[in-house]
């Protein structure tokens, strides 16, 4: 038996593949791809998802026909490095493959025509993304990959393959890493250019699969940037971004203009995307060309700024995704920073806006005439950091609302930057739903810090009139306080409910 041709770092991402006999005659398996039995071994962050148990031994390898696999690769390059975006409305902070199943199976037995088409919307999704995708029939593991800003998320479970032989188990425990592109990219990359290097003397059929496959790979080499880019953004939306780029104009940055993304060197992939593209990757895909233009000039008339060396110390760029509870993430990264800002101090309150102006980060507010955007916030290297309120949210209808939006949008530029330590985000319902409540509770915990919630709160005496009195003395909503005392543990469920129907009772 060959050694492993092993490609990339098992401690990040790692890919070996090496052919195996098959006793099997090449006319009694599979036409297509028969030829290339083949034993592929996956490492992600040190764990091997495809060790398997099966007959009372196990395996850190599969073994199966290889070519299915580099074919799904090469026909779905595009959408597993760059799109991030699900084919529906996704509210969960579950990694993709999790948030993907359940998604068809909530959608399977759809009988209206809408249900049906949103289906297979979520199925198309399934098939660019999904390694089982590349042969239903086949013992691979359960892993998605997708874009997740500059950066790849891989996530699997341990579910076993539809047609596994009995006793065949995958040992992995369910997972998610997010690593960055070139440690994701290069590896898959190159276990293309093995397949066509290794593959040998193959004839008839299968030398024609094998010249199609080279000629699928050679045109990924040759594709344009922007056409990369575009897999992030729907359509519509990325040639609305490409119009007002033009239309608007960008100030040069250090690395000669904010309309560029950064391509990897010798890969066809986008390693570093372009910040107008990552801005709008959090927006509907319906908004008008009069907010595209707002927010490329937002963008625009900030960039060749500087950060405060105040916020600079604060900024931890190695947070990343949220891969556990995301409130829970939000509420520990708030109280670190208040101790480290030693916050709120005797205040009866926390000051946002001060805070924001001793860091050095400016605060605009427009009026959009989209509804689902609550914020924007810019931040990083030639850039001055900045927030837009949108007025039309509903969110922001009442100071204690904005105030909640801009320690939101604080909460994003401390901690949700790229790997190139900058952000472009927008906040709103299209957005990622785990960075959104991450964010959500960052706000909370911030405006509402567990001394100052004692200090301000009669937790002994609490009725509708005491937490109208306190969410007024903190400077926050209602439900806002209510909430966040439910989810500190300063209330019990029944004590929150019953608040809850107080404050909508209209007498």
């Amino acid at each position: 038996m060959t050694a492993f041709t092993c490609i990339g770092d098992p401690a990040r991402f790692e890919i070996a593949v090496r052919w195996a006999d098959d006793p099997e005659p090449r006319d009694l398996r599979p036409a297509h791809g028969g030829w290339s039995t083949g034993d592929l071994r996956l490492t992600v962050a040190g764990q091997v998802l495809t060790r398997h148990q099966h007959d009372g031994r196990t395996y850190d390898y599969v073994r199966w026909y290889l070519f299915p696999i580099f074919e799904w690769l090469a026909t779905n390059w595009v959408a597993l490095l760059h799109e991030e975006r699900p084919a529906w409305r996704e509210n969960s902070a579950a990694p993709a493959v999790t948030a993907v199943f359940l998604a068809l199976r909530r959608l399977i037995d759809a009988e209206d025509r809408a249900g049906q088409a949103r289906y297979a919307d979520v199925q198309a999704w399934w098939r660019r993304h999904s390694l089982r995708a590349a042969d239903p029939s086949a013992l691979y593991p359960d892993i998605v990959f997708r874009r997740l800003g500059d950066d790849v998320e891989v996530s699997w479970t341990a579910r076993p393959p539809a047609y596994a032989p009995d006793g065949f188990r995958f040992v992995s425990a369910p997972g998610a890493a997010t690593l960055p592109i070139p440690d994701v990219a290069q590896p898959l990359w190159g276990a293309l250019q093995w397949v066509l290097s290794a593959a040998g003397n193959l004839s008839g059929e299968d030398q024609r699969s094998l010249v199609e496959l080279r000629s699928r790979i050679g045109s990924l080499s040759a594709l344009a940037t922007a056409r990369l880019e575009a897999a992030y953004l729907p359509a519509k939306l990325f040639d609305r971004i490409e119009k007002a780029r033009s239309r608007v104009g960008t100030p040069p940055d250090g690395s000669g203009s904010i309309g560029g993304s950064t391509r990897m060197a010798s890969v066809p992939a986008v390693e570093r995307l372009d910040d107008a593209v990552l801005m709008f990757g959090g927006v509907s895909p319906d908004i008008g060309v009069r907010d595209v233009q707002t927010l490329m000039r937002f963008l625009a008339a900030h960039a060749g700024g500087q950060e405060s060396p105040e916020l600079s110390a604060l900024v931890d760029s190695t947070v990343g995704a949220p891969l556990s509870a995301p409130y829970e993430e939000g509420y520990d990264l708030a109280e670190q920073f208040l101790e480290e800002r030693d916050l709120p101090g005797s205040a009866s309150a926390v000051d946002v806006r001060a805070l924001l102006a001793t860091l050095g980060i400016a605060v605009k507010e427009r009026s959009l005439r989209t509804s689902t955007i609550r914020g924007v916030a810019v931040a990083g290297p030639n850039y001055g950091p900045a927030i837009i309120v949108n007025r039309s949210s509903p969110y922001n209808q009442n100071e204690a609302g904005r105030r909640f939006t801009l320690a939101h949008e604080l909460c994003h530029i401390l901690f949700d930057r790229s790997r190139a330590r900058r952000i472009a985000h927008t906040s709103g319902p299209w957005a990622a739903p785990g960075v959104e409540k991450r964010a959500n509770a960052f706000a909370a915990m911030l405006l509402m810090p567990r001394d100052l919630v004692r200090r301000s709160v009669p937790l002994e005496k609490l009725t509708k009139d005491t937490v109208i009195a306190a969410a007024a003395t903190l400077d926050v909503g209602v439900s806002a306080l209510v909430e966040h005392l439910y989810n500190t543990c300063m209330i019990d469920e029944f004590k929150r409910d019953e608040l809850r129907i107080a404050l909508r009772d209209p007498s």
